[in-house]
C-alpha cells in the first residue's frame, strides 16, 4: 500500500466525528473508512483489499484514539 494512501485513512480517521466512529460497528466502520479514502483517490480491487486488510487490524486503535478525543 502506497504511502498516500496511508496519509488518506489516517486524514479520514483524524478528521472524523469521534462518535461515528464508536458507534458503527466493525463491519461498518471498515465500509465507511475505506468510501472515505475511495473519495479521495481511485483505488483498484488490489488496493482496495490491503486497505480493508490493514484498517480491520487497526480497528481497536482507531476506536481507542476516538475515544480519547
Amino acid at each position: 500500500m502506497s504511502p498516500a494512501i496511508l496519509r488518506l485513512f489516517w486524514d479520514s480517521v483524524s478528521q472524523a466525528q469521534p462518535n461515528l466512529l464508536l458507534n458503527l460497528d466493525d463491519d461498518g466502520l471498515l465500509r465507511w473508512l475505506v468510501d472515505q479514502v475511495k473519495q479521495r483517490s481511485s483505488l483498484d480491487g488490489i488496493q482496495q483489499n490491503a486497505l480493508s486488510h490493514y484498517i480491520s487490524d487497526r480497528l481497536p486503535l482507531i476506536r481507542e484514539m476516538a475515544y480519547e478525543n
